[in-house]
């Protein structure tokens, strides 16, 4: 049996078309219309196929990643996204480890990496390529000073000074730094610390964080970032932050 037939009329044959053609063609349109569409809604983005998405994974195995003039060994649970788990060179490699072990992620602790809690005790670490010239001594009496009210802070807890800044006029617009507080400390290696720490506005809505930046080597600056209500622990955290990421750089820092 075959799917057309013909018959003449006039000397001419007429083919008839089968019944099942435009069936079949609305039935693949349609199907094609699903697979896009489903695609666009379950499918991976740019960024999943770029590696960018932030991803949790419990192996261990290690990674070169070079930053700057500087090559970590990092094992793939303290990185943040896949990308970062191909070796290779990068202007900025991000990870996070759980306070106060500094463990890397496992399933039992998988709402302490992926949640953003008040009380988190995630530690986010950023490791870039340097943009600024500036130290951070440099960075406070250039850059932060100048714009604090108090130009000497005020004694705050835990061994710590405090400055903030003031609000912006129609004369005079606010600084970078009006939503947040500065704390100056001793670290335990001997050097100045700098602390900026959000203020907590009570919205709930993004956790307030405090970080800090330091140089690592000349081409290369960390900045780690830790929730609002650890800053009793700053030097412990400042601690094990520093020596973390020198282990992953070989000693280095």
């Amino acid at each position: 049996m075959t799917g057309r037939s013909g018959y003449t009329v006039g000397g001419d044959e007429i083919r008839e078309e089968s019944s099942w053609r435009y069936p079949l063609l609305i039935f693949f349109i349609t199907l094609v219309l699903c697979v896009v569409v489903l695609y666009h809604y379950v499918g991976p983005d740019v960024d999943d196929l770029q590696g960018l998405t932030p991803k949790p994974t419990v192996s261990d195995d290690r990674t070169v990643i070079t930053v700057g003039d500087v090559s970590f060994s990092v094992p793939a649970n303290y990185t943040v996204y896949p990308r970062d788990r191909r070796p290779g060179e990068r202007e900025a490699l991000s990870l996070y480890a759980s306070w106060p072990r500094m463990d890397g992620y496992t399933p039992a602790r998988r709402a302490d990496f992926v949640e953003n809690r008040a009380d988190a005790p995630r530690i986010d670490i950023v490791i870039e390529k340097r943009n600024l010239p500036l130290s951070e001594a440099d960075r406070l009496e250039l850059l932060y000073r100048p714009q604090a009210i108090e130009r000497e802070g005020v004694p705050a807890a835990h061994d710590l000074t405090r400055f903030t800044f003031p609000a912006g006029t129609p004369t005079n617009p606010a600084s970078g730094y009006v939503d947040k507080e500065m704390l100056l400390g001793t670290a335990e290696d001997g050097k100045q610390a700098i602390l900026f720490c959000y203020k907590d506005t009570g919205d709930k809505i993004v956790p307030p964080d405090c970080y800090r930046q330091y140089e690592l080597t000349e081409g290369v600056s960390v900045k780690y970032y830790f929730k609002r209500p650890y800053l009793p622990e700053w030097r412990e955290i400042d601690t094990k932050v520093r020596r973390f990421v020198a282990d992953l750089a070989g000693g280095q820092g």
